[in-house]
């Protein structure tokens, strides 16, 4: 399978969202074509290089993007918004003027099912949860309600794509096919991050209920 390739500094999930401004010409020639055969693109996480200008050393797996938002702004420059659908291997580079095109191959999680797979996804839900909560409360923020998908596959990658970790880490999780092994990795960066976070939460609280006291 052919593929435009479209490497970033992020990660991008199957079932995320990713915001995008486009706005060197062979992206813009790239995305217009695109939008012409409604197909999509691949994202792929940078190794080496930069975004914008000079030749980049991508990462081998990543995500087929779907266009589902475009804003044309003056000088053909646009902002999108893209859909992740699919991993995928990159096989070879097939070209890289004036944009990189590569052939890769789909590929599917492994490890989706069983009863032990599904408890572990409602432990990683639930300290996603606690972990999203904690979060919030450290800027002072709170949210109603978390909507997370039922599948553990879908749940492993609705989590990789929130957690507050590097685009490294982000990147192991988006190559490790087995759904058991993310959620484990997950399980035990959420953890972590969770024991880290609470003293800062703590803190938080105490020196806004500090400045209450002096304010009254």
């Amino acid at each position: 399978m052919e593929l435009p390739l479209f490497p970033l500094n992020s990660v991008l999930f199957p079932g995320a969202t990713l915001p995008l401004h486009i706005f060197e010409e062979r992206y813009k020639l790239m995305i217009g074509r695109c939008l012409q055969s409604g197909s999509p693109f691949g994202v792929l996480l940078i190794r080496s290089g930069n975004e914008v200008g000079e030749a980049t050393e991508p990462f081998e797996v990543g995500t087929t993007a779907r266009i589902v938002r475009v804003q044309h702004l003056d000088e053909g420059r646009m902002n999108l918004v893209c859909l992740g659908e699919r991993r995928f291997r990159l096989l070879r580079k097939l070209r890289e003027t004036p944009y990189l095109v590569g052939e890769v191959e789909p590929l599917d999680s492994t490890d989706i099912e069983g009863e032990d797979v599904a408890e572990l996804a409602e432990t990683v839900a639930a300290l996603f949860a606690e972990y999203y909560r904690i979060y919030l409360a450290v800027s002072n923020q709170w949210a109603r309600q978390i909507g997370m998908p039922g599948g553990a596959a879908e749940l492993a990658d609705f989590v990789g794509s929130r957690l507050a970790v590097s685009p490294w880490t982000k990147q192991r999780l988006l190559e490790e096919l087995s759904v058991r092994r993310r959620l484990d990795m997950e399980l035990e960066t959420l953890s972590d991050a969770i024991r880290e976070m609470t003293p800062k939460v703590d803190a938080a609280r105490a020196q806004r209920w500090r400045a209450l006291g002096v304010m009254n």
